[in-house]
This record gives C-alpha cells, sequence and structure tokens, in this order.
C-alpha cells in the first residue's frame, strides 16, 4: 500500500502530468512533420538531375533511417502514452526486435552523417581524388559495412530482453533482462557504449571534419583572392570554376547545418543516460517527477532531430531548394498536361460522333464552303465532259481561280 501511495503522489504533481501531455502532444506532430519531410527528401534526391551525386545518395538512405526511427520508436512511445498499448508487450519477438530496431536505426542516421562528413572532407582536401574515392559504389560498400556493424553492436538486446515471470509476484514481467548479470550490463555498462556509439564517436568526427573542412574552404578563398590579380578576365575564363565553388559551398553550408542541428539535438538525451542510474537512486517523488519531465524533453529533442532534416535542406543548400521548386513546378504542369489531355480526349469523342460535330469557325466555314463550291464546278464539267482546262468558259476558269485563291487565303489566316 505505501508503494501504491507513493506512486499516486508521483503522479499528481505537475511536472509529471506535463511530461505526459508532451507524450501526447508532440509526437504526432513530429510524426506528421517527419513523414511528409523525408518522404519528400526521398523524392527530390532521386531525381535525376541530383541523384548522380554521392551525398544524395547518402542522405536518401539518411531520410530512409529517419523515417524507421520515427516509427519504430516514437510512434510507440506515443501509443503507449495515449492508448496504454505497447508493442513491446504484445511478445516476446516484439520486444526484442523493436528495440534492436530502435538502437540500430538511431545509431545508423548518426553514422550516416559521418559517412557524409568524411566524403565532403575528401572532396576538399583531395579535390583530385574525390572523383575516384567518392563514387556511388564505395558510398553503397561503406553504408552497408556502418549498418551490419551497427546491428552486430546491438544484437544483444535480442539475447538479453524477454519475457519472464516475476519471482515474488508470479506474474509475468514483459520486455525485461534474462538475469542479474545482464541487468547490470544494461544499466551500467552499454549506456556508455551507446553514448559513444550514438553521440561521442560521432560527435567528434563531425567536429573534427568540420574544422577541416572550414579551414580548407577559407584557405581556398585567400588563395584565389590573393592569386587572381585581373579578376574580371579570370572568371570569364573560367565559368564553371564558380558554379562548381559555388556547389560546394552549398553542400558545405547544408553539412555544417545538419551537424550542428545533430548535435544539440543529441546530446542531452545521451547525458540523461548517463546519469539517469545515479539520479534514480534513493529518489523521492519530486525528483521521480523531474525525471520524467526531462526524459519526455530529451526523447522530443531527439526526435526532432530525424523528423526536420528536409527544412533543413531548404534552408541551407541552394541546389536541394531550387530541385525541390522544379519538382512543384513539374508537378503543376502535369497536372495542367492532364487536363488538356482530358479535354483533347472528350473533344475526340465530340467528333468520333458524326452527329455532334461542333459548330466551325468563321475561318474553317469558309473554308468548308468554298471548298465545296470547287467541288461543286468541278463535278459540273465533269458531267458536262469539259474537263480540259482549253474547254473552260473564261467566266468559269475566273471562278474556279478565285475560289483557289480564297480557299489560299482563308487557311493561312486561321494557321
Amino acid at each position: 500500500m505505501s508503494n501504491q501511495s507513493e506512486g499516486d503522489t508521483y503522479e499528481q504533481l505537475g511536472l509529471y502530468k506535463a511530461s505526459i501531455l508532451i507524450w501526447k502532444i508532440v509526437p504526432p506532430i513530429l510524426i506528421l512533420l517527419g513523414t511528409i519531410g523525408n518522404s519528400l527528401s526521398i523524392l527530390v534526391l532521386t531525381r535525376r538531375s541530383i541523384r548522380v551525386s554521392t551525398t544524395a545518395l547518402v542522405l536518401t538512405v539518411l531520410a530512409c533511417s529517419d523515417l524507421l526511427v520515427l516509427y519504430s520508436g516514437l510512434l510507440r512511445q506515443w501509443l503507449v502514452f495515449l492508448f496504454k498499448t505497447d508493442v513491446r508487450h504484445v511478445s516476446e519477438a516484439g520486444c526484442k526486435i523493436n528495440m534492436w530496431l530502435v538502437y540500430s536505426s538511431l545509431d545508423f542516421s548518426a553514422w550516416i552523417l559521418i559517412i557524409v562528413t568524411l566524403e565532403r572532407m575528401v572532396s576538399a582536401w583531395l579535390p583530385h581524388r574525390a572523383k575516384t574515392v567518392c563514387t556511388q559504389r564505395n558510398a553503397v560498400v561503406f553504408l552497408i559495412a556502418v549498418g551490419v556493424f551497427i546491428l552486430a553492436i546491438n544484437s544483444h538486446m535480442l539475447y538479453g530482453m524477454v519475457f519472464k515471470i516475476d519471482e515474488i509476484t508470479n506474474q509475468i514481467v514483459m520486455c525485461r533482462e534474462i538475469d542479474q548479470s545482464y541487468k547490470d550490463f544494461f544499466n551500467k555498462v552499454w549506456p556508455w557504449i551507446d553514448l559513444c556509439m550514438f553521440c561521442a564517436i560521432p560527435c567528434s568526427v563531425i567536429v573534427i571534419g568540420n574544422a577541416l573542412i572550414a579551414f580548407k574552404v577559407l584557405q581556398s578563398k585567400k588563395k584565389s583572392k590573393s592569386t587572381v590579380a585581373p579578376a574580371q578576365p579570370s572568371r570569364s575564363r573560367d565559368p564553371q570554376q564558380g558554379t562548381r565553388n559555388g556547389k560546394q559551398s552549398s553542400m558545405t553550408a547544408m553539412l555544417f547545418t545538419l551537424n550542428i542541428v545533430f548535435l544539440v539535438s543529441t546530446s542531452p538525451v545521451s547525458i540523461y543516460n548517463i546519469g539517469y542510474a545515479d539520479w534514480i537512486e534513493g529518489a523521492d517523488n519530486a525528483t521521480l517527477a523531474v525525471l520524467e519531465f526531462w526524459w519526455a524533453v530529451v526523447n522530443m529533442l531527439m526526435y526532432t532531430n530525424n523528423s526536420i532534416n528536409f527544412f533543413l535542406y531548404c534552408l541551407s543548400g541552394t541546389k536541394f531548394r531550387k530541385e525541390v521548386i522544379r519538382l512543384i513546378i513539374c508537378c503543376k504542369g502535369s497536372r495542367v498536361n492532364d487536363s488538356n489531355q482530358a479535354q483533347s480526349n472528350y473533344t475526340r469523342t465530340r467528333f468520333d460522333n458524326p452527329s455532334q460535330i461542333p459548330e466551325e469557325t468563321p475561318c474553317h466555314s469558309q473554308t468548308i464552303q468554298h471548298g465545296n463550291a470547287g467541288n461543286r464546278t468541278n463535278i459540273e464539267l465533269r458531267h458536262n465532259g469539259n474537263t480540259s482546262p482549253n474547254h473552260l468558259h473564261p467566266n468559269t476558269a475566273f471562278q474556279l481561280e478565285k475560289n483557289v485563291d480564297s480557299r489560299t487565303n482563308t487557311t493561312d489566316i486561321c494557321i
């Protein structure tokens, strides 16, 4: 009874109620934004004009991984707090697979940013070798290798998380550690490993890589300013160089934005997981409410990183923004073409029915009348047997010439 009363007091605190509201209200917004944004990212990055880029391939995989994060992690949490339904409690297989996918997809999204950073760093420091090193084939190999590595690192959950019977209550406890040794590993050792996989290693590579890229970009700008004395003739000789520099600057700005948002959004949840084991020991109701509230906040911040990449691309990537505009224009153009095609089909259907021939325009009606007049004259001549031009009466020949000229002039006007 004492545990129940403590739980009641803990659940009645304001911070705990605020955390419940966060779990109920924010997830559907992030899922909707993430679904629309990541789907549009996939559409834009797979367009013919941009999919040849290695970075586009990697970012497409990132969008797919972010969708997996949202639907395996955030959607499950939202269902728990809104409908009291947990996929991990449906079956032991659901418990194992869901935990494995959530941890693996989060780590994979973080490590994809490492691949993008390394690719941009090679392009900045080794531009002559970038075409041979940063190929789509190598990118696919790296993505597969990183994916297999991350799945293997998190595979211990397929063994350690089970359904078991509680020895005290004699009831089934769902999705718990298989034994005490694995519980100690999962709660004390694994958070540090997960911190390295999800935050420490990606953040270190991202910070160092971005610093090297920024240094090289600034160095190149200073060198170009100091070496190019007659600026106008140089630029006019090599217009493609400015285009390449513009693309590099656009990709670099987009990479910086992605990495900064990643650092800000993922660091708090990693710090929380490290300190939780110490904070929870001997915690009173007020501390428990604070922990629940901050757990909701850091999770929403983490999942925001998987929901807004499309908007970051549009904000910082000039080329990506132009491709989005082209996609919108193409969609509008296809709708206009579809409507024109439907109108054309409707018109052909009406003309196929002889009883529904529409009224001709003046130019067409004149052409038809003159054509009929000419036909009648020829018929009359053939009927009379005077088909040779030498047998034509001068008045008749003049009338035929006049009809031919009128038909020609009418046709030119209509066109």
